[in-house]
Order: C-alpha cells, then sequence, then structure tokens
C-alpha cells in the first residue's frame, strides 16, 4: 500500500509542491497518538533509489507529454501546443541519460538486462534535443537572408527595395516515431518501476537491521525549499 503526504509552498511565488511517499514492507497495528515520521536515508543504495524516483517521474512526464501531443495528429512547428509538448518531453526524457547531480539510466546496461530497449528510437531522441530542442546544431530549421528584385526572366531584373528570410522549422519528429517513442517510454517506466520494488526491500532490510541493533535515527525534512540565487551552483 503507497502513502503520500502533500505540502504545497507559495511563499515563493510558485507552488512547491513536496510529498512524502513510501510503501508498507512489513507493517503492523498503529496505537493511536504514534506518529508516523521520515527517517533520514544515508547508504549510496538508498540514494540510487531515490534518484530513480526522479528518473521515473521524468519519464511518466515524457510519456504524458508524449501521448498528449499524439492527440494532435501528425507533428506541426505552428501548433504551440504539440511543439511544447513534444519538446518537453524530449528533454524530460534524455535528462535520464545525462550526467548531472543525480544518478543517470545507462541504455546499455538497461538493454543488457531486458533484450526489449529500443535503442533506435531511444538514441533518436537523446539527439533531437541535443542537435535541435536544446541546441541549434542540424538541419531541422534554417534560416537564410534574402533581398527581393522584381521583373521577368524576359525582360530582366530590378531592385525590388526589400530585405527578409527564408525560415523552415520543424519539431523533428514524425507522427510514427512519436507513437513509438511512447510504446518504448512505456516499456522503460515500468522497468524502473519494477527496479525500484526491487530496490526498496532491500534497502528496507538494511534500515529494519540497523534499527535494531543501534536504535539511532534522525529524521528527514518534509519541505525544502529551493534558493533561486544558488540557480547555477550544484546541490548538495
Amino acid at each position: 500500500m503507497d502513502e503520500q503526504i502533500h505540502d504545497e509552498e507559495t511563499s515563493q511565488g510558485e507552488l512547491n509542491t513536496s510529498e512524502l511517499t513510501f510503501t508498507w514492507i512489513d507493517p503492523a497495528p498503529i496505537g493511536a497518538g504514534e506518529q508516523i515520521v521520515p527517517a533520514a536515508l544515508s547508504s549510496a543504495d538508498a540514494h540510487s533509489f531515490a534518484a530513480l524516483h526522479l528518473i521515473a517521474g521524468d519519464l511518466q512526464f515524457a510519456l504524458d507529454c508524449f501521448k498528449l501531443a499524439n492527440t494532435f495528429g501528425t507533428p506541426d512547428d505552428r501548433n504551440l501546443q504539440s511543439k511544447a509538448l513534444i519538446f518537453s518531453g524530449v528533454v524530460a526524457y534524455a535528462r535520464c541519460f545525462k550526467s548531472g547531480v543525480r544518478q543517470s539510466l545507462s541504455a546499455s546496461n538497461i538493454g543488457a538486462n531486458t533484450g526489449t530497449f529500443d535503442f533506435e528510437i531511444h538514441n533518436y531522441l537523446v539527439t533531437l534535443r541535443d542537435k535541435h530542442v536544446a541546441h541549434s546544431v542540424n538541419d531541422f530549421e534554417d534560416c537564410q537572408p534574402v533581398a527581393i528584385v522584381v521583373g521577368r526572366p524576359e525582360s530582366g531584373w530590378r531592385d525590388g527595395s526589400g530585405v527578409g528570410v527564408v525560415i523552415k522549422q520543424t519539431v523533428g519528429i514524425s507522427a510514427d516515431l512519436l507513437r513509438r517513442a511512447i510504446v518504448h517510454i512505456d516499456n522503460l517506466h515500468q522497468w524502473v518501476t519494477r527496479d525500484l520494488e526491487t530496490k526498496r526491500i532491500a534497502i528496507y532490510q538494511t534500515f529494519r537491521d540497523d534499527f535494531k541493533n543501534t536504535g539511532r535515527w534522525e529524521m528527514a525534512p518534509l519541505v525544502k525549499l529551493s534558493d533561486r540565487a544558488k540557480i547555477s551552483r550544484r546541490r548538495k
């Protein structure tokens, strides 16, 4: 059984959701007046377990974005909602495999463990993020400067007194690739969810044994506001 406790903070001018979520492993009766309190975990396995929750959230976000974008039909650069959803989904998916403070997924390791990992669509989505969505590199957008001339081929041309550009833009993914990405991300999200449950049991057993032997624990904070002044710094 999963339990969730939500809190929302608005003091920073935006909604910040703080959520305590957990699953009972070996539940026992809770007496009247007893409190349910989160105890901090500090092992490498525990931090890996926590990072996987953020990754699962990114995958679910990417999946939701792509599914909703698919309802608009053929991806269209002129459709603000379709383009925004696809670009958001691409970034959310790719960051699961990018280096950063948190643990990242390894496509090669997952492929070796599952045998169903779609490397072709994975590589496409990551490259789409790197070479188009996050950085203007490939041919999915282009803009060339032009001047205007007026006339006829048989009689000649004159200055048209105009300067502009020829713009080409595309979202960068076809409807077929979008649907393929939905299937791939759905399968990957299910794999991460199963891996989380396996890790949950092992982490609980370690905590249970240590708590039984030492009785020591430290309360984990439920609310931790972000500092916008530290936007460029790595979190600890």
